[in-house]
């Protein structure tokens, strides 16, 4: 396995990653990030660690302003970790978005996303896993869209907090509004546990 530490601006793949972990049944029905329900979320988009990518291969295609992680994908910041099969970044060089000549991004010294790219999507193959101290996301598959700032969680759907468990087809996460919208599929119904007191009896985290 091999690791790639990369900078990457604000935070983008944990912050889009982590954004699940915040529809608890509190967001699910409205609450703002910071709320019950967006802890994970708050604390992830604060961060400035360094994000630490372990893969079996990466490519870098550069004039098409994508890097592909492949091969049991384990991606860390702070206490937060993403593993899934395969994860597809979708980048645009700043200079190139200013139209300066040699527009084309510089690669980084480490191998990995070119130093002057802005994450413009993340795409990640499942299936996904997503982990906090306390909260887990699972699907078959997610995205984070930088450009409508949302993130998506797709194909059996799961999230925990403690005891309490929500499950769907989709979970949609506006980074915006705070706002989760969970659906199920194919005519099924989305499936709520939650166990009164369990947010109280919560362990703290140390």
């Amino acid at each position: 396995m091999t690791t790639f530490r990369i900078l990457l601006p604000i935070a983008a793949l944990a912050l889009g990653l982590a954004a699940p972990l915040a529809a608890t049944p509190a967001a699910a029905q409205g609450a703002k990030p910071g709320a019950s329900g967006g802890g994970a979320l708050a604390g992830v988009g604060s961060s400035k660690e360094p994000i630490s990518i372990d893969a079996d291969r990466l490519d870098v295609f550069d004039k098409e302003g994508r890097a592909v992680f492949s091969g049991n994908v384990i991606a860390v910041q702070g206490d937060t970790n993403m593993r899934c099969t395969e994860m597809n970044v979708l980048y645009e060089s700043k200079r190139a978005e200013k139209g300066e000549p040699g527009a084309a991004a510089s690669p980084a010294p480490t191998g990995g996303l070119p130093t002057d790219s802005s994450i413009r999507k993340i795409e990640c193959k499942g299936p996904v896993t997503i982990k906090t101290k306390t909260q887990t996301a699972t699907g078959d598959r997610a995205e984070f869209d930088r450009v409508v700032n949302k993130v998506f969680l797709i194909g059996n759907a799961a999230l925990s907090d403690g005891t309490n468990v929500m499950k769907g087809e989709r979970v949609a996460y506006d980074l915006n509004t705070g706002v989760a919208n969970v659906v199920g599929g194919g005519g099924g119904r989305v499936r709520a546990l939650i166990v009164p007191g369990a947010e109280k009896d919560k362990p703290k985290p140390r």
